[in-house]
């Protein structure tokens, strides 16, 4: 089905299993302080080919099925919903999170990559994330990298599932604190 062909039928619906993935990393997300209240989203690719996203201003940690939208339906989708799609366009990405970890964007400004000091960061996310200055760059950093860091607004993670992008955005937070707690203790 091409998107470029208008509004979907609504006879298309998500499967519940769908549904349940956005609600369960949405809260945790919320939970883990990964997003604020209305900030951060989400995004799957469908076996048919088809992207389900967050709407504009959706509350991650309080998903309902009616805050997802599958693209091209009528709706108002997350004002960041082309960054998904050129990620899509470049990977095999089977889903797609937008997060504003504090720590890892505090240390975005300036810097052109952060390199994890800790074992599990090295191992999960390699030797570096890159930083990059504008959204327009982060679809081709995610075309080597699982996640990448908007410098100053936040992170974008790619996985297989929501659960494989919210492990590398969990990971790139908790390197990112302890990268800082090593720069304030030295």
């Amino acid at each position: 089905m091409d998107l470029a062909d208008g509004p979907l039928p609504m006879t298309v619906s998500l499967p519940p299993q769908v549904v349940r993935e956005f609600q369960e990393v949405g809260r945790l997300l919320w939970e883990a302080g990964l997003v604020s209240f209305h900030g951060g989203n989400m995004s799957v690719r469908l076996p048919e080919g088809l992207i389900v996203v967050t709407r504009h201003g959706a509350m991650l940690g309080r998903l309902e099925a009616q805050d997802l939208m599958i693209l091209g339906a009528e709706g108002e989708p997350s004002w960041d919903t082309p960054i998904h799609q050129a990620i899509y366009s470049v990977t095999q990405a089977g889903a797609v999170l937008h997060a504003h970890p504090v720590h890892a964007v505090a240390l975005s400004y300036g810097r052109r990559e952060l390199r994890p000091q800790d074992l599990e960061g090295r191992h999960h996310l390699g030797e570096m994330v890159p930083v990059v200055p504008k959204g327009d760059h982060v679809p081709q950093a995610l075309a080597v990298h699982p996640v990448a860091i908007w410098e100053g607004h936040g992170c974008y993670a790619r996985g297989d599932d929501l659960w494989q992008a919210l492990k590398y955005a969990s990971v790139l937070e908790e390197s990112a604190r302890i990268l800082w707690l090593r720069q304030a203790f030295p």
